[in-house]
């Protein structure tokens, strides 16, 4: 069993917000503070020898012409340096996602009280949107840090035309990456071995979105491309393509990657096989009028992805399909996914047969009442063995989740899980956890309590 974490915010005035979080529980002890200005923000954490800092610097409030933020610690890297470390497509569980990616530069967040791996660098940012006469969206990104050999540096840029009914954007994002040698598993893998060293990797995106007079319909197109120098030498690339139309509730989306080259090392180092992936679906939302003139909205929602290995025999299906039914007073959802595996007789040939993977479903109804908000989440999932001697396994999760809806904030959930394979029961869990936030004039106590067993 363990006890969760603690959280105390004090607010002194309008110019400086306080937040201080301990956690004493069994499994971890951390002691964090958070100081905000309105034009600085510091961060730190402690745990038993680990610590990270961090610190924000904005120049927003002080010179609005030409914005200036710097951030220095422990810092986390996102959005158009996450695609070039991982440019393949989304296989998520949600019917109603798109995965549709949007044309971005380099985003940094400070460190939390749970991260303590990333090591210290800089982040610089200028927006230079007041420096044009024709006003747009223009900003320069650089960040330092030893886990690259190099600063990484990105822009952005995007600008409306046709009296605002078209947006067009790009970005464009590079450095020069770390990656190590291959000696170990290049034995047993087969492949070329290299020794460590840096490689030039780049990510450029582009994409257009065009909206009608009066904005019923809505047109989206997306192009990436990511370049990665080659420990041999040579330049690799992986392309993506994404597509979106939006017409009065419905939304049609398409999305196709395609990479041709055996073991692209992307800037994360991670080998990416020879493949083409596809994702595609729709999701739809429109009212309906009961009997007694209650207005109420289904969603309905499905999509489908694949990917093709174009040197194995092996290619990953996934299918969702989902449903939402919204009132005032209630939201009932119910989510289907299945897996499945396209079996090919050899590389070079076209799938010939089927194999089920998987298949899960989540039932999830939620109540909103006066005083409490109920919600109550049923799911079981089966994954199907390939093996004879090997039987399918059942997981089975029920979870209810309590909230009031008054100033104090009390909010709590209990979950049982447990696993069934050959009418044998096993993995047996229950956990709870109990929430609570009040807030007064100038002081904030939020506390966190959760216990967690298996038997």
């Amino acid at each position: 069993m363990a006890a969760g974490p603690w959280l105390f915010t004090c607010v002194a005035a309008d110019f400086f917000h306080f937040d201080f979080y301990a956690d004493y529980s069994a499994a971890q002890q951390t002691g964090s503070i958070r100081l905000t200005t309105p034009f600085a923000e510091l961060r730190s954490a402690n745990r038993p020898e680990k610590f990270n800092l961090g610190l924000l610097f904005s120049s927003v409030s002080l010179y609005k012409k030409l914005p200036v933020e710097i951030k220095a610690g422990n810092l986390s890297a996102s959005g158009s340096l996450s695609r070039l470390n991982s440019p393949e497509l989304s296989n998520g569980t949600s019917p109603f996602s798109n995965g549709i990616i949007s044309v971005s530069g380099i985003s940094v967040s400070l460190p939390s009280y749970s991260t303590f791996s990333k090591p210290a660098g800089v982040f610089f940012q200028i927006k230079m949107n007041q420096l044009v006469k024709h006003p747009c969206l223009l900003s320069v990104n650089l960040l330092t840090s030893p886990e690259f050999s190099s600063p990484i540096f990105s822009t952005l840029i995007s600008d409306k035309y046709l009296s605002n009914r078209l947006t067009l954007g790009a970005s464009w994002t590079c450095g020069q990456f770390l990656y190590e040698d291959n000696y170990s598993s290049s034995f047993f893998l087969e492949s070329p071995a290299y020794g460590e060293g840096t490689h030039f990797c780049c990510l450029a995106q582009f994409s257009a979105e065009y909206k009608t007079k009066k904005r019923k319909q809505t047109f989206y197109a997306g192009f990436m491309s990511a370049i990665y120098e080659s420990p041999f030498g040579p330049y690799t690339a992986a392309w993506r393509l994404d597509l979106k139309a939006s017409i009065k509730n419905t939304e049609v989306f398409a999305s196709a990657f395609l990479n041709q080259y055996e073991e692209l090392l992307t800037s994360s180092e991670k080998k990416l096989s020879p493949s083409t992936q596809f994702k595609a679906g729709f999701v739809s939302k429109m009212p309906l009028l009961t009997k007694h003139q209650n207005l109420i909205f289904l969603k309905f929602g499905i999509n489908a992805f694949s990917k093709i290995n174009l040197t194995q025999t092996e290619h990953p299906l996934r299918l969702n399909i989902g449903a939402q039914l919204t009132s005032d007073i209630t939201s009932l959802s119910l989510t289907l996914s299945g897996t499945a595996t396209l079996l090919s007789p050899a590389a070079d040939q076209t799938p010939q047969s089927l194999e089920a993977a998987a298949f899960s479903a989540q039932l999830k109804n939620t109540w909103y009442f006066k005083y409490i908000t109920p919600s109550l989440t049923l799911s079981a999932e089966k994954k199907f063995s390939t093996r004879s001697d090997s039987p399918d396994t059942m997981k089975y999760k029920f979870l209810l989740n309590l909230t009031n809806n008054n100033k104090h904030k009390l909010s709590g959930s209990c979950a049982f899980s447990f696993t069934s394979a050959d009418r044998i029961i096993s993995d047996k869990k229950l956990s709870a956890t109990l929430n609570c936030k009040m807030t007064f004039k100038k002081l904030t106590v939020t506390g966190k309590i959760s216990l967690e067993t298996g038997f």
